[in-house]
């Protein structure tokens, strides 16, 4: 069969360019660039993004000679970047950052800007770019801050795009690809296999007549991976562990039961281990200890149980992993890990290793998980509900141990009002850190709060803005979070106690009952943050649109509903202030931690 190779140089992407590729008409596969050969099956190839510099001496390299192979190469970001140098140009550090929303004006006589509009919305993340173009090419697209922020080659095989066409927000970027697909075959045969046949036949083949246990969260990943073991084994043989953490959403254990009792899914235990994980993560703040805290507990948990299972036989292990879940884990041996997923800690990877483990939706991401349980007949409220992680609320409280914090932050502060004062705006560097992710690596950095200079309410244009201006100028800045009144928050000591998280259940249960109507929010984290003003706690909101998680834009919000909303919070004893989080991803992943 045809394809094309996308060359995996270590994006967060990789999979998501090869599946958009699938996706019109074109088989696709991926390789490491050590792995890579030549073939004759071959109608095209794509570089990937990636987190390193081209310039830097370990830069990840790939050995051929692209003049001499007669195919079409699309570079994307860091591929970009390497086939510009590859064919002889120039790559420079730029002054500034640029993750985000951008806009390009780009030649519409050119390949892949064809019968487009003079100006593109793409999504950006980067800080090397192309400064001198390779001979026999010309720039296709600019940006305000790049000059070549695309460009093809003379004989139209050689093309190079900074920003990122494989994702959603880049507005027009799959008729981009698929002018590129245009320009490697104009025969497009494949078309997606039935995932929920292939998979079931997966499952029965890596069961191999054993029984299955299932951890099952209660979101939609586990739902549907439990429906196909259903399918694939038989009810009788997939038992079901719901380990409730204390972490939970207010009542999310009782629904969850309900549901399954409702919809007849059979050997389901809940397992109530709240105090242990407190003690275990008593005084614990760094978020990557939390998570692999969590993860190891949850396993140790579950591993006693199916030992009791595995009195007369051996079981399989499954878990609901979806491929962000890998990605950002660095599963790639190339990509940056972003955090640790607590289905990816070392106990779960020994598992995995040691074959005991069955990850039937591993390669998927959350649009296509929802497709599958719409076709496996869930029911569409489970299948459309709001993603929640599995270690809980306790990544969506920012722990501190302490009352003091470096003031280096600080020092950015007026470079960040300067910024704002453009768009009527001013703020402050907060002193806690988020995490995040940009030009594919992982972040750790503050977050600034902003709120309007003037008291008059700012359009969400202007807000937006000052938001991608402010982190892609500010080195310690990764995300930006709106109040509707000026704050001046002090850091405070706040771990994962039984209050802070009961608190923080009530506050996250409330702004849902307000909001669940809302169909664009695709997830909205609510976080509890140690900063205190009159001695009350502030909490932020993060509601996001996305359809798989790899990127997020953020939902607006009427202010006077934000308004309201903050009003209402603080009815709760101790609450305070509410922050709007109105950062996109990248810079800022979808979770705080």
């Amino acid at each position: 069969m045809k394809k094309i190779v996308i060359i995996d140089f270590g994006g967060q992407y990789t999979h998501l360019i090869a599946r958009r590729i699938r996706n019109l008409g074109v088989f696709s596969e991926i390789f490491q660039p050590e792995e890579f050969a030549v073939s004759n099956d071959l109608i095209g190839i794509i570089f990937s993004g990636g987190p390193q510099s081209v310039n830097a001496e370990d830069a990840y390299r790939i050995n051929i000679d692209i003049r001499k192979i007669n195919l079409p190469i699309l570079g994307i970001c860091y591929g970009h970047q390497i086939l510009a140098t590859m064919l002889d140009g120039t790559i420079e550090i730029g002054e500034s950052k640029e993750y985000g929303s951008t806009s390009i004006t780009c030649q519409p006589d050119s390949v892949l800007f064809a019968g487009l509009e003079f100006q593109q919305v793409v999504w950006m993340s980067h800080r090397d770019h192309v400064s001198e173009l390779p001979s026999d090419c010309r720039i296709t697209a600019s940006s305000s801050s790049i000059d070549i922020a695309s460009f093809e080659s003379n004989n139209k095989r050689f093309f190079g795009m900074q920003f990122h066409p494989e994702v959603t927000h880049t507005a027009n970027g799959l008729k981009m690809l698929d002018r590129f697909i245009n320009v490697c075959t104009d025969h497009r045969d494949w078309k997606a296999e039935n995932f929920k046949v292939k998979i079931i036949q997966q499952i029965r083949d890596e069961a191999k007549g054993r029984r299955l246990v299932l951890l099952l969260s209660g979101g939609v990943d586990s739902l549907v991976a439990l429906q196909l073991c259903i399918q694939a084994v038989g009810n009788e043989n997939v038992f079901s562990i719901h380990v409730d953490t204390g972490f939970m959403r207010k009542n999310e254990s009782s629904e969850i039961m309900k549901h399954f009792a409702e919809h007849h899914f059979e050997n389901i235990k809940i397992i109530k281990a709240e105090k242990t994980f407190i003690k275990e993560l008593q005084g614990v703040v760094e978020p990557e200890i939390k998570r692999l805290t969590i993860g190891k507990l949850f396993v140790e948990i579950a591993n006693n149980e199916v030992k009791v299972l595995e009195k007369d036989e051996e079981l399989m292990l499954v878990q609901g992993t979806i491929y962000p879940d890998t990605i950002e884990s660095g599963s790639s041996s190339k990509a940056a890990k972003i955090k640790t997923h607590h289905n990816r800690v070392d106990e779960i990877t020994k598992l995995i290793s040691a074959g005991r483990v069955i990850e039937p939706i591993k390669d998927l991401y959350k649009d296509e998980v929802r497709k599958l349980g719409e076709e496996l007949g869930l029911p569409e409220k489970l299948v459309h509900r709001q993603p929640f992680p599995g270690p809980g609320l306790a990544i969506r409280i920012i722990c501190s141990n302490t009352k003091r914090f470096s003031q280096n932050h600080l020092n950015e502060n007026v470079r960040l009002n300067e910024i704002l004062s453009e768009f009527g705006l001013q703020g402050e560097i907060l002193p806690v850190k988020s995490v995040g992710v940009q030009g594919d690596f992982r972040t750790y950095h503050h977050p600034a709060v902003v709120w309007s200079k003037s008291g008059i309410e700012p359009d969400w244009k202007s807000l937006t803005n000052s938001a991608s201006k402010a982190i892609n100028n500010l080195q310690s800045v990764n995300r930006i979070v709106f109040s509707i009144k000026p704050v001046k928050l002090h850091l405070g000591e706040l771990f994962l106690e039984i209050e802070v998280i009961d608190k923080l259940r009530e506050v996250d249960a409330l702004i849902r009952q307000e909001t669940d109507h809302i169909a664009e929010i695709w997830q909205m984290p609510v976080v509890a943050l140690p900063l205190f003003e009159a001695g009350k706690q502030a909490y932020v909101m993060r509601p996001v649109c996305s359809t798989d998680a790899m990127t997020a834009s953020v939902f607006e919000l009427d202010f006077a509903e934000i308004k309201r909303l903050d009003k209402i919070i603080q009815k709760i004893k101790g609450v305070g202030s509410l922050l709007y989080d109105i950062t996109t991803k990248p810079p800022g992943t979808i979770e705080w931690e």
